[in-house]
């Protein structure tokens, strides 16, 4: 009996092992297919095509056929911007397809003189932050920086573990959420005392860095 229970347990440790490898592997492809794209579409190309089409919706399929990525990558691309709530579902009424158009309208004013950095500055910053009179969507980040979206969450997690910011949530559904960015005190008020501040950023290039060689 004893050997029986030994057995069992033996089995379903194995089990959950074998589980866990294999959610650890699927979530390494899915990063891994997201990044491998990058090279070929940005972020800031797939919203701007969404805007260029007639009715402002797509599927994995046109967007696959259009950078030249495979169906996968284009899925996990459209899944990470709809994730992070940049993009909305439409289901066909069987509820068997589905297609993505944009979470809320583009805002075409999207010139700034912002640095040359590969990374946003607390000027650069307090600039986007200015533009968008003090209300910051990811969407409005991808569009006026170009960077990639995990370049730009791991940047402003930056920015508000300096305090600069706070990042809220709308909610759009149960699983999905729009990420708002709000300056905190006393940058809210007054922004442009600290536009000409010398700012060096390390941290920022050191999370650019890692961020574009996990990318590349």
């Amino acid at each position: 009996m004893e050997w029986n229970v030994l057995l069992l347990i033996a089995i379903v440790g194995i089990s959950i092992i074998a589980m866990t490898l294999l959610i650890i592997m699927g979530v390494k492809s899915y990063k891994k297919s997201i990044n491998a794209s990058h090279d070929k579409v940005s972020d800031r190309d797939i919203l701007l095509f969404i805007d260029e089409q007639p009715d402002k919706i797509i599927d994995k399929k046109l967007v696959a056929r259009t950078f030249g990525i495979s169906k996968n990558q284009s899925r996990s691309r459209l899944a990470s911007l709809h994730q992070n709530g940049v993009l909305s579902i439409l289901y066909s009424k069987s509820m068997t397809k589905y297609s993505y158009t944009l979470s809320r309208p583009i805002n075409q004013n999207t010139e700034l003189d912002l640095s040359q950095e590969p990374f946003m500055t607390l000027e650069d910053l307090l600039k986007i932050f200015k533009h968008y009179d003090y209300q910051v969507s990811m969407q409005e980040l991808i569009l006026i920086t170009g960077l990639p979206i995990t370049v730009i969450k791991r940047e402003m997690k930056y920015f508000e573990n300096e305090k600069i910011i706070r990042i809220m949530l709308k909610m759009q559904n149960q699983f999905t959420y729009e990420r708002l960015y709000m300056l905190n005190e006393p940058y809210r008020s007054n922004p442009d005392a600290f536009l000409k501040l010398e700012n060096t950023n390390f941290e920022l290039r050191e999370i650019y860095e890692k961020v574009i060689g996990e990318i590349v």
